[in-house]
C-alpha cells in the first residue's frame, strides 16, 4: 500500500499533516506522541496498524485525506 510510507512519515514526524477532521488529527498527535516515547519498529508497526484501522473504518469521510496524504 503506498500510503504505508507517507503514514510512517508522518507518525516519525519526518512531515507534517493536518487534517480538516479533528479525530484524525487527535489520533495522529497521540500516534506520535506513543512513537516519540519508544521508537522500536515494533511500535512504529502498532501506530500503523492503529491509523490504518481507523482510516479504513472511517474511509468514507477521510476521502479527501486519503488522498492528501498520498500526495505527500
Amino acid at each position: 500500500m503506498d500510503l504505508d510510507s507517507k503514514l510512517e512519515k508522518v507518525i516519525k514526524k519526518q512531515v507534517e499533516y493536518k487534517s480538516s477532521n479533528l479525530g484524525l488529527n487527535l489520533l495522529i498527535s497521540r500516534l506520535q506522541r506513543k512513537y516519540s516515547a519508544n521508537q522500536s519498529p515494533d511500535e512504529l508497526g502498532k501506530c500503523l496498524d492503529e491509523i490504518k484501522t481507523f482510516i479504513n473504518k472511517y474511509a468514507s469521510i477521510l476521502g479527501k485525506d486519503i488522498e492528501e496524504l498520498k500526495r505527500l
